[in-house]
């Protein structure tokens, strides 16, 4: 057993230092979170090798689905803090979990939501913070949540859009490529013995294209060793 030092936020949004035995910064994790506690950080005590847990870093997408879930919760009439909450137990997402619950720590402590989200600067933009300000200032946080969540949406879904027409073309291009592989290496030398066997002068399109046949088969290894170095 070893001893890690963590810090973890338990369901009110307090934040909890200590020490905590486990096997492993797993374990250690899990025994936290079976005290109801989320695990902001964990680190293995002592002056050796520090087994360092690193929150990652969530996504767009993620972000997108927990904007609309504070949105819908401000605009049924909870507070910051309910909204932050109700949206922390329904996250899935353990990075989502983690950045809410230091989130609503900080509102509990008196923050305003825009100066709680800027200790986060990677997750949430600076446009995505000067926006929730803007909204706070005026009042109508739960509408610019809104229009914040449907922007992200919109961006995602375009996103998608624009990965999909550039898979497409791609896809096919590598199989017509592998197709024409097989064709020069495979098909095209068994075509050529039956005109050999005929004895025959063979048209300069048909030794051109056994040229381009023998080639491919010696030298198709470089190739694909130059075509992997290139795109290193």
């Amino acid at each position: 057993m070893s001893s890690f030092r963590f810090e973890a936020s338990d369901g009110a949004g307090r934040i909890e230092k200590g020490l905590v035995e486990a096997e492993s910064p797993t374990a250690a994790r899990a025994a936290l979170r079976a005290r109801g506690l989320v695990p902001l950080e964990v680190e293995l005590q002592g002056g050796g090798r520090a087994a360092r847990y690193v929150r990652r870093r969530f996504n767009d997408a993620e972000l997108a689905l927990a904007t609309r879930q504070l949105a819908s919760l401000l605009a049924a009439g909870l507070s910051v803090s309910g909204a932050l909450g109700a949206a922390l137990d329904q996250a899935e997402s353990r990075a989502v979990r983690e950045v809410l619950a230091a989130v609503r720590s900080d509102v509990f402590a008196g923050h305003r939501l825009s100066e709680a989200l800027a200790q986060f600067p990677r997750e949430f933009p600076q446009v995505y913070r000067a926006s929730v300000a803007a909204g706070e200032d005026s009042g109508e946080l739960a509408g610019v949540m809104e229009r914040l969540a449907n922007y992200l949406e919109e961006r995602e879904a375009l996103r998608s859009k624009v990965l999909t027409a550039f898979l497409y073309p791609a896809l096919v291009t590598v199989v017509a490529f592998v197709i024409v592989i097989f064709l020069m290496t495979y098909v095209v030398p068994q075509v050529v013995d039956v005109f050999r066997e005929t004895r025959q002068a063979l048209p300069w399109p048909t030794r051109l294209l056994l040229f381009i046949s023998e080639f491919l088969r010696a030298a198709w290894p470089w190739l694909i060793l130059g075509g992997a170095g290139r795109a290193a």
